[in-house]
Order: C-alpha cells, then sequence, then structure tokens
C-alpha cells in the first residue's frame, strides 16, 4: 500500500541472493540519487524501509537490505562480509533509474560498522557515508566485551545471543572474543586509510559502542569529517525526549545527506 511502491530486488550472490526494498521518488526524471540503508544488530530492513520513506521527497531514492548476519542476509558477518555490500552498489550501477555517481550509504549502529568500512572500501564509488555509532577498535576488544556488552542494560535485549547469532558457528563468549579481535579496522589495517566523505553521529553516553571509537574514526583517514556528537546522548546519540531516532533523522541525517548527494563533484 506505499505510494510509491516498494519493489523487492534479488541481487545473485554467490550461489544465494541479496534481497533489498528499493523505493523510487515519484515522479522522479533523469537520473537519481540513491542511499543504501543497513540496518543494526536489532532493527532489519523492513525498519529501514518504512524510515527512509521520508527522503523520498528530497528527490533521492533507497534500498534497504540486511547487514551481514542479519535478516536475510546470505552472508554472516566476518572481515570478509562487505562485499555483499559491493554487490548491491554494482546492482545500483545497473539500474538505469540511478545516479551511479551518487550513491551513498547510511548504516546504523552495526550497520554502521559496515558503513565505515564501506567508505574505505569503497570510497570510489560511494558520494558520502553517513554512520551513527560506528563501532572501530574499542568495541571489539575483550576488556570492553567483557565489562560493558555482558549484560548491558542500554540494549534491550540479551547482547551476547544476539552477537553470537552474526556469526559462523559461534556458541560461547570466548569464541565472540575471538570473531571479534578479526573485526577490528585497526587489526585490519583500515583505519587511516582514505575515506569517502562522512557525517558521524553517536553519543557521549553511549554504553555499547565507546565514544573513544568514534574520536578514532573522527582523526584517521585523509578528508575533514562532520559529526553531530550529543554529550547528554546514549547509543546512536538518542536522548529520550529531547532526541529521539525520528529527530535526529529528519533534522541531521536526510539534510545531510541531501547536501552532499546534491554537491558538485
Amino acid at each position: 500500500m506505499m505510494d510509491p511502491p516498494v519493489e523487492v530486488v534479488h541481487i545473485p550472490f554467490e550461489g544465494k541472493e541479496i534481497i533489498g526494498y528499493l523505493r523510487l521518488p515519484k515522479g522522479a526524471t533523469g537520473r537519481i540519487p540513491m542511499v543504501i540503508a543497513v540496518n543494526g544488530l536489532d532493527s532489519r530492513k523492513e525498519d529501514l524501509t518504512e524510515s527512509f520513506s521520508a527522503i523520498l521527497p528530497y528527490g533521492i531514492g533507497y534500498i534497504a537490505v540486511d547487514g551481514p548476519g542479519t535478516g536475510q542476509s546470505p552472508v554472516k558477518a566476518s572481515p570478509t562480509a562487505g562485499r555483499a555490500l559491493s554487490k548491491v552498489i554494482d546492482y545500483l550501477d545497473t539500474r538505469p533509474e540511478v545516479d551511479p555517481h551518487r550513491i551513498a550509504m547510511h548504516g546504523v549502529s552495526w550497520g554502521a560498522y559496515w558503513g565505515t568500512k564501506m567508505a574505505i572500501l569503497e570510497k570510489d564509488r560511494l558520494k558520502c557515508v553517513s554512520v551513527q555509532s560506528p563501532p572501530t577498535d574499542l568495541f571489539f576488544q575483550r576488556d570492553f566485551i567483557v565489562n560493558s556488552l555482558v549484560g548491558n542494560r542500554e540494549y534491550l535485549f540479551d547482547q551476547m545471543p544476539a552477537l553470537m547469532s552474526i556469526f559462523e558457528n559461534v556458541t560461547t563468549l570466548d569464541q565472540v572474543i575471538d570473531e571479534f579481535s578479526k573485526m577490528s579496522l585497526v587489526n585490519q589495517h583500515l583505519l587511516g586509510k582514505p575515506t569517502a566523505p562522512m557525517l558521524i553521529l553517536a553519543g557521549t553516553k553511549d554504553t555499547q559502542v565507546p565514544i573513544a571509537d568514534v574520536y578514532k574514526l573522527l582523526d584517521s583517514g585523509d578528508v575533514p569529517k562532520d559529526a553531530w556528537i550529543n554529550p547528554q546522548g546514549g547509543h546512536l546519540g538518542r536522548q529520550v525526549g529531547v532526541w529521539p531516532d525520528p529527530r535526529i533523522f529528519k533534522q541531521v541525517i536526510l539534510p545531510w545527506l541531501d547536501r552532499n548527494l546534491k554537491a558538485a563533484p
């Protein structure tokens, strides 16, 4: 019943498929800019399909996909799982409605990890990338896992089983710690490499992703980054009654994506 309608796309990928929800702005003419929206640990592409409807009046389309290890993603999380998101860019390049020079990515939490990684790996194909509370390094260290993630009360569910589920054959805390060490962008020798233009949002009081990870990302790379840091904010920068998700999305993220996607090369 959505207007304009949702197109369910099936992108072939290593003998499986990536399922995405794609929407184009109504009445758009010419090649349009697009955003690839990637969910977090406990959200799905269905959530993003609803929220990103707000970008259509800007004349920007979007495709929502599940991040590695979540929803209907054909791959589990691993140091090489970003290749599934590269395949989504490949797919958009084949769409005659899409401007291949104006493709952005937005990631939330774990999706922000993938967004940050793709801002490096796909620097030349992504016009810009916005990320909320991106893990980069400290998040993946044993001390933070044991002291901050186990039993975390800001996360509404039991975080350890949720984290175990995104990896292949991971069922114990020690296995999570082993897998996490491989995911660090420092250990992968990626942090510090050139990036696409980025907007980084975070809350200083976030108990799930340490603000130190955000500062480390801001200090890295080759181009200035835009930052929106809420000193009273928790995860994703949200603050109850002051900065709820919809306000951050509509007042900070959407205008930034619009400005950068429509900027000249």
